[in-house]
């Protein structure tokens, strides 16, 4: 089993915490973005790169020095999500952000929290550009194995992925698309990436869920990620039915944190192997991680077992 808190694990979970919220640590000053706002609540965080493109059109975006509107003159949700679509498209078709090139056809549901009426879509490709709350599914595989003791499946991400090919990632994640529900998506990856039959993801355990603020060269993830258990026979073989993974590896509970510290594992997906460990291992975050100082409002009205913040963790 893993060590508790040495010095040595806290300088990893250290190293780590500045890794998935560079945001706050080695990002740029928060003062530099604007906040995007949508009928009277904070809904992103807007970058000075992004904004200077949104005055171009001004049916969407009403851009002051204190804040960005979204659709201020649009009342239903419909025209909203429309409108920005139409800007979005523009935007592509004009080139202006590398990461509207992977433009994906699936939108975001975008609200003030997780429970709030909907406020308006957003094309997958641009929510990084917004800095809006992007929600997602993943699950923890682990076995008993009779040898190797408490392992965790981890996958090999196919060389084809449009973000992060080629990383070691968690057992199966995906995004919470637009009208799909969160077991519901659990239960869909499940099969498509790892091909657990429904009688078996029937196990899914909800473990509560991860949220933190990473920088990327796409731009600003804002996520929240639902986090299930599912612990699986040692007979059990995941196979890819998607063509998204490259590979799989029983990995013993020992060898995750070096792992998922390390370059070859994908950053965003660290949290939740890392909650997963603070559950089943001696692992132990002595004292509790506080919620980070977070320029967006976290009032997700649900649960957050792990906030990655460093301050605590040195």
């Amino acid at each position: 089993m893993l060590a508790g808190c040495g010095g040595e694990v806290a300088a990893s979970l250290g190293h780590l915490a500045r890794r998935v919220n560079n945001f706050y640590f080695d990002g740029p000053d928060a003062a530099e973005y604007l906040p995007l706002w949508c009928c009277g609540a904070q809904v992103g965080l807007v970058a000075p790169g992004v904004v200077a493109q949104l005055g171009h059109y001004p049916r969407v975006f009403t851009v002051t020095k204190e804040r960005v509107v979204v659709a201020e003159g649009l009342a239903l949700e419909e025209e909203r999500s429309a409108a920005l679509e139409d800007a979005l498209l523009d935007m592509r078709r004009r080139d202006v952000f590398p990461p509207l090139r992977g433009w994906r056809n699936e939108s975001y549901q975008i609200r003030r929290s997780f429970s709030d009426p909907l406020l308006f879509k957003m094309e997958r490709a641009a929510a990084p550009l917004f800095g809006v709350r992007q929600y997602g599914v993943h699950i923890n595989g682990f076995v008993r194995h009779p040898a190797l003791g408490l392992c965790l499946w981890l996958q090999r991400r196919a060389a084809t992925k449009p973000t992060w090919p080629g990383l070691m990632d968690n057992f199966v994640g995906g995004a919470l698309a637009d009208g799909m529900g969160v077991l519901e998506t659990a239960i869909k990856e499940a099969a498509e990436e790892a091909d657990v039959p429904a009688a078996l993801a029937a196990g899914l355990h909800p473990a509560g869920s991860v949220t933190f603020l990473h920088l990327s060269q796409r731009g600003l993830h804002n996520n929240t990620l639902f986090i299930y258990d599912l612990e699986l026979p040692v007979a059990f073989e995941p196979r890819n039915m998607d063509g998204e993974v490259a590979g799989w590896e029983l990995v013993p509970a020992a060898r995750v944190l070096p792992i998922i510290c390390s370059e070859e594992f994908k950053v965003t997906s660290s949290p939740v192997a890392l909650d997963w460990l603070v559950r089943h291992t001696s692992l132990c975050l002595d004292p509790p991680i506080p919620p980070p100082l977070s320029p967006l409002p976290l009032n997700d009205a649900l649960h957050t077992n792990l906030v990655l913040r460093g301050d605590n963790l040195a």
